[in-house]
């Protein structure tokens, strides 16, 4: 799948039924951004959000929906104005079935993945451009279970092994920056993207307009967008600003 423009995805984490951003993927280090993620969804699109990166923080852990029914408060109010790919405890065929029939666009599996990745390569041609995986990765090591579970999985391998007809594309995330505003890992992401045949959206320690700007500018060589969370939350520069950089940069 390639986008035709560098696509900015603002995060929706939820947790406890809240709006909230974690530090590095610890559950314990929290911060409640708006206690009605459907109040912070209508924001972003009123700021000129064409995607949505909602996940379920407390599924991620647990692997079942915990926060289904703020999810699909969201979805069944707003699917007609924004794109949806929702992730977060997604581990089997009738979890991706309900959040398709409910109107999302794409599936985010990570855990499912690792653990299983013969599932995703047997999935129907149908779930083409609805599947994304998840690369939750430390140290180059895929990451599971909400962060909490650390395999001995080389990232770009498991990606690799999977079925293109399958999979649209892989969230690049870089868990000793999420969170963090410590600024994007661009040298790893870069590297992750050249060995990888899917598109990348990167993920993790965005903190500024020009950490934006210099992802964007490698869209030519597979990054294709960026999930931007705790900068937003923090108002470390405006949203339509970082629309704005992200529309500029074109096939």
């Amino acid at each position: 799948m390639k986008n035709k423009c560098f696509t900015l995805y603002p995060a929706i984490d939820i947790k406890d039924g809240k709006c909230v951003r974690l530090l590095f993927g610890e559950m314990e280090k929290e911060t409640v951004y708006n206690n009605n993620p459907l109040d912070q969804a209508m924001w972003f699109i009123d700021q000129g959000a064409e995607w949505l990166h909602i996940v379920d923080l407390d599924g991620a852990v647990t692997g079942k929906n915990v926060n289904k029914r703020v999810i699909l408060k969201i979805l069944n109010k707003l699917q007609e104005n924004v794109k949806i790919q929702i992730g977060g405890g997604i581990r089997n065929i009738d979890d991706i079935n309900f959040w398709i029939e409910n109107s999302a666009n794409r599936i985010i599996l990570g855990t499912l993945a690792l653990e299983n990745p013969t599932f995703i390569n047997q999935l129907d041609k149908k779930y083409f451009k609805k599947i994304i995986i998840g690369a939750d990765v430390r140290n180059g090591k895929i990451a599971s279970h909400g962060w909490k579970k650390q395999s001995d999985v080389i990232a770009v391998e498991l990606i690799n092994s999977l079925n293109s007809s399958i999979v649209s594309s892989v969230i690049y995330t870089d868990i000793s920056k999420d969170g963090s505003l410590q600024g994007v890992s661009l040298d790893q992401t870069l590297s992750f993207a050249k060995q990888i045949q899917y598109p990348v959206i990167a993920s993790g320690g965005v903190s500024s307009l020009n950490d934006i700007s210099r992802l964007a500018k490698k869209f030519s060589n597979g990054i294709q967008g960026v999930i931007i969370g705790r900068a937003l939350y923090d108002k470390k520069f405006a949203f339509v600003d970082a629309l704005k950089i992200c529309k500029e940069v074109k096939i």
